[in-house]
């Protein structure tokens, strides 16, 4: 609610009647090693670590040293913790620019500086506002978790269109609470955990000054928890009975092929091979859809040939569905097109059914503002501009449907929600993560699609070239994945419910909301007058 502007004139201890004790404000350095400490901590929450229970406290330090100092400060600190997060969770990209490009691992750690420096943007300008907001005496907790969505939301579709490790993916282990996904999405997830470092730290700085604890807003939120978790037990135990209204055994098939092999023309006939081979024993054991990689096939499919036809004659042979990854192009007045393209072969061997990649990598498969990063060497080996689909295409088989999300676009909550929307009763992951390396990166890849299954309510295949593939269930568990960097094939049953979801439906609405209530909150804060006294120096 709008409140009074927050009283720091000495208060009466709750114990004593003595004036209430004021910790020392913390120095300029300490407030940035502060800063940088809850950014690394917030970092440790996601994978490969996973000590998710930190994401849930790691903002209440920085909270601590940005607010209550005026708006410069708050944007410094939270530019600062920022930037540490995500040189932190991102810290994979050396290894595959250095890899990957003609820069030396040394080199590419500009890339990296430069990239988290501005995604670390993000966090300063939450703290800067939520500053702002404080001063004029709005509560944090009405304004930050809709900020945050907001930001993160911008994050993904206008600013960068790269959604890596948004802050809700954290708890994608936590399942019993994250089940209200379905109505939020993701946003919603992140909205909580904000939520609960805010009271966390109202409860810290009350302590901090020798006040009572404010019992009120604990008890409001261990409800809210409480609740959350219990719907989510009921929901899980729901969709368990629910009975399936169609099944598929679906064969996962791992090539992991070295990726400065993949594209050498030496190596494509021992490509398809392994692709072959392991097909072949994944039908024995009943798969009727077969799934390789993404660019599992690395030429271009459409062009025909020997390697196509072997491709085609596999599918009839065996009498299966497959599902497989190619470049594609074009060429229009614009020049030649490159696209990231999945194929599907149907057991008579027709290949007519594809889907062009639709959310491409930034600075990987497309340069963005390409006359102002004219310099930037792409990572994927290629050339020219690769251009993205127009429409999202769900796959007919005669068992079922289902829509493919190629490589990071499992990592876009709107984008996927339009296959489910279209029709699509599961969906498939195709990726090669052998770009990562022995990194966090595959970990983290894995994590976020999780929460995709969730939102939608359907199965998900995951099918990568080196790992990890999986098999996702409507409830954002994990059935099983493989190992990183191994040859392996599994076959499992997909069933789907025909549930459908909020999410699926209508999309982002939780995030309609989000900004919706920041602009109350941004025109009553406008018209309130501005408290001087919270400008300077002095702690909340």
């Amino acid at each position: 609610m709008i409140g009074r502007p927050l009283d720091v004139s000495p208060t009466p201890a709750w114990t004593t009647g003595a004036p209430a004790r004021r910790a020392p404000a913390p120095s300029a350095g300490t407030r940035r090693v502060v800063a940088a400490l809850s950014g690394a901590v917030l970092a440790l929450a996601f994978p490969a670590v996973d000590w998710n229970p930190l994401a849930w406290v790691a903002l209440v330090a920085l909270f601590w040293v940005g607010l209550g100092r005026g708006v410069a400060v708050a944007f410094r600190a939270g530019w600062t913790a920022g930037t540490v997060f995500f040189v932190a969770t991102l810290y994979w990209l050396v290894v595959t620019i250095g890899t990957y490009t003609n820069l030396s691992p040394f080199v590419s750690v500009g890339p990296l500086v430069l990239l988290c420096g501005f995604l670390g943007l993000f966090v300063a300008v939450f703290m800067a506002v939520c500053e702002r907001a404080r001063a004029s005496g709005v509560e944090l907790a009405l304004v930050a978790p809709p900020l945050w969505v907001v930001l993160e939301w911008v994050r993904t579709y206008i600013l960068g269109g790269f959604p890596w490790v948004a802050l809700g993916y954290s708890q994608y282990r936590t399942t019993y609470l994250i089940q209200f996904a379905e109505f939020t999405g993701v946003y919603g997830i992140s909205a909580l955990v904000v939520l609960v470092n805010v009271v966390v730290y109202g409860a810290f700085r009350r302590w901090r000054d020798g006040q009572p604890p404010s019992t009120r807003g604990l008890l409001a939120l261990t409800t809210v928890l409480v609740v959350l978790v219990g719907w989510g037990f009921w929901r899980v135990r729901a969709l368990e009975r629910t009975p399936s209204v169609g099944s598929l055994r679906v064969g996962v098939i791992q090539g992991n092929v070295a990726q400065d092999e993949k594209w050498d023309p030496e190596y494509q006939e021992a490509t398809i091979d392994t692709y072959e081979r392991l097909t072949g024993e994944a039908v024995a054991a009943g798969a009727e859809l077969v799934v390789w990689p993404e660019t599992a096939a690395p030429f271009f499919f459409q062009n025909g040939g020997d390697l196509h036809d072997r491709i085609t004659a596999l599918a009839e042979r065996e009498h299966v569905w497959l599902l497989f990854g190619s470049p594609a192009f074009s060429t229009d007045d614009d020049g030649l097109a490159l696209y990231n393209r999945a194929y599907l072969v149907d057991p008579h061997g027709a290949a007519d059914r594809y889907y062009d990649k639709m959310e491409l990598v930034p600075f990987g498969e497309y340069v963005p503002l390409a006359r102002l990063f004219s310099f930037v060497h792409k990572v994927v080996e290629g050339i020219g501009e690769f251009r993205g689909g127009t429409t999202p295409v769900v796959f007919q088989t005669s068992r079922g449907n289902f829509g493919t999300l190629i490589c990071y676009e499992g990592i876009f909550p709107g984008l996927t929600r339009r296959f489910v929307a279209g029709g699509a009763d599961f969906l498939v992951n195709i990726t090669n993560d052998a770009w990562f390396g022995r990194t966090s990166a595959p970990y983290q890849h894995l994590a976020m699609v999780t929460v995709r299954a969730i939102e939608n309510r359907v199965p998900i295949v995951r099918v990568a070239n080196t790992g990890f593939s999986a098999i996702v269930d409507v409830d954002g568990r994990i059935r099983w994945r493989t190992n990183l960097f191994e040859s392996a094939w599994r076959v499992d049953t997909v069933r789907w419910t025909g549930v459908s979801t909020l999410y699926a439906q209508v999309g982002d609405v939780f995030v309609s909301g989000c900004l919706l209530m920041l602009v109350l909150v941004v025109l009553l804060a406008i018209a309130r007058p501005r408290d001087m006294s919270m400008d300077g120096r002095q702690p909340v």
